[in-house]
């Protein structure tokens, strides 16, 4: 049995590795020909994040941000009437109806998420190329954002799988579509919903990517879900089948050998592993045995350098995904098991040597092992290190309905990919604390590039819910601090793929803390990027 089992997950890998390839020896270097195909191959791919796009895309962001936020020193920019906010009303076949987006090509849309009452009716409608009637349209937006039959789970998905949230009656979960639309020339979305209040009002966050004029897309239609209805299942069940293992079991395409040991550390001791030659990092397993496991997942450090140079300083549990708590936690780049089996997936290229290093920053010893799997890795003047870092504010005093604006990151003089966080929540005052929306500045722009709509909304779900979830780009492994009573601890985490962000000079991030009742609130966070 175990022989059968060997062969069929060989198999596997074989056909995933040889479907990645064919999808990349389709395009052609300088003249990329884009499609469907192609980028549901480039999201499989995760070595794919560590090389710069080399301006050869940028990344755009739109939402129904308050529009009465101007400029950081001008009342509004905490404004917080974040729904049925679009960029102009205009008429199309006799019907009136709202513009979310409106890009000229060649682009493909990578993220799609939308909240308020996905199922109440009113019609999304996709325009492509300049055609007058919509190739895509629904009447209601959960048909084609979260709960997209067609597209299928988990390219099309809600936040948690139920009709209506319990702890906001009438609320329906967040709605993400990470199926790509890529487009020629243009597109536009519109709906047909009047804007209103807030117990019917549409919330929207799209990205999307703009590619140089002399890339090669093909256009999404209404038939490349049928036409590619073989694809479109094998991709989830890719997704879908990596989602439903272990961390101990799970297994990645790749790794060509494998370093491992075991250790105890006493207080302040450390344990290392070393890589030498060209090669890329293709995932990290550890585990922690014993009773340090609970207190290991903060008090143990990952520390990463790569060719001389530490990137990565990053406790464990922000680095695996579940915080401070040892609490089961899975999306398509790390994975966490409650027995204290955690595994990292990100692929980390280095030139001549990296350094994995576990150091012990607590009282107590803390015992386990760990293993890295490395592969091959061809270095050219795209490859980008990956880099990891975590902060904190303890007691950060706020105040009721007031937002006020924290820094994630801010990286100047620098060239990269930003490819996601996590972020930990802590208060004992109760209510929601995530009314603030992110904004995020690419290479020096003066207003941000990303203005969201929520705290929840940047990570994928919607109306505060403390239900938990696992998805492949985003989770909440704990949402005890969601419109409770007393408080508590939520963990929400986001990762990017084809919605990751390049910057060439500089990128900042802040997030507004917006929390309803006031108080002291604890903030930890980890950031993730490439940088060259």
């Amino acid at each position: 049995m175990r022989v059968i089992k060997f062969l069929c997950a060989t198999l596997i890998g074989i056909c995933f590795n040889l479907f990645i390839v064919k999808a990349q020896n389709r395009v052609n270097p300088k003249y990329p020909v884009i499609d469907f195909r192609y980028l549901l191959g480039e999201m499989l791919n995760r070595a794919d994040l560590a090389k710069y796009p080399a301006g050869s895309w940028t990344l755009h962001h739109v939402s129904s941000y308050d529009r009465s936020s101007i400029a950081r020193n001008k009342p509004g920019w905490f404004a917080n009437k974040d729904w049925d906010n679009y960029i102009r009303k205009e008429i199309n076949n006799g019907v009136i109806e709202y513009v979310l987006m409106d890009a000229e090509g060649p682009g493909v849309i990578t993220h799609f998420w939308v909240a308020g009452h996905p199922n109440q009716k009113a019609h999304l409608r996709f325009y492509i190329d300049g055609q007058r009637t919509p190739f895509w349209e629904a009447d209601h937006t959960g048909a084609l954002i979260g709960q997209n039959t067609e597209i299928g789970a988990p390219l099309s998905q809600r936040s948690v799988d139920q009709d209506y949230l319990t702890i906001n009656p009438g609320a329906q979960p967040g709605h993400n579509l990470y199926a790509p639309i890529p487009f020629k020339h243009h597109i536009k979305v519109t709906y047909d919903k009047a804007p209103g209040e807030a117990d019917s009002g549409f919330w929207y966050n799209i990205d999307y990517r703009i590619y140089n004029s002399d890339v090669n897309v093909t256009s999404f239609s209404a038939q490349t879900p049928r036409k590619c209805a073989s694809l479109l299942h094998w991709t989830n069940e890719v997704f879908n089948n990596f989602m439903a293992k272990s961390a101990k079991t799970a297994a990645v395409g790749g790794e060509k050998s494998t370093k491992r040991t075991l250790f105890d550390l006493t207080p302040g001791a450390t344990k290392s592993i070393n890589l030498q030659g060209t090669g890329s990092v293709r995932s990290i397993f550890l585990s922690l045995q014993g009773k340090s496991r609970d207190n290991a997942v903060s008090k143990l450090v990952v520390q990463i350098e790569f060719d001389g140079k530490v990137t990565v300083n990053v406790p464990a549990g922000f680095f695996f995904g579940c915080g401070d708590q040892l609490v089961e936690s899975a999306n398509w780049y790390s994975k966490v098991d409650t027995d204290g089996t955690m595994a990292n997936y990100w692929v980390m290229p280095y030139h001549h040597s990296a350094i994995i290093r576990l150091v012990n920053q607590g009282s107590e010893r803390i015992n386990g092992f760990i293993k890295v799997a490395c592969g091959d890795w061809k270095w050219d003047n795209k490859s980008m290190y990956f880099h990891a870092m975590f902060k904190k504010m303890q007691n950060y005093m706020t105040v009721a309905q007031k937002g006020t604006d924290f820094n994630y990151i801010d990286l100047e003089n620098r060239a990269g990919v930003y490819v996601g966080d996590i972020l930990q929540v802590n208060k004992s005052v109760g209510g929601w604390w995530g009314e603030g929306d992110e904004k995020i500045y690419i290479d020096g722009s003066k207003f941000p590039d990303d203005f969201g709509t929520g705290s929840e909304d940047y990570y994928g779900y919607a109306w505060g819910h403390p239900e938990t979830f696992n998805h492949i780009f985003n989770s909440q492994p704990m949402g005890n601090a969601n419109l409770t009573d007393k408080g508590g601890t939520t963990i929400n985490s986001r990762e990017r793929n084809l919605d990751a962000l390049p910057f060439k000079k500089s990128l900042r991030f802040d997030m507004e803390s917006w929390n309803w009742f006031g108080g002291p609130v604890n903030y930890a966070w980890a950031c993730f990027w490439y940088e060259k």
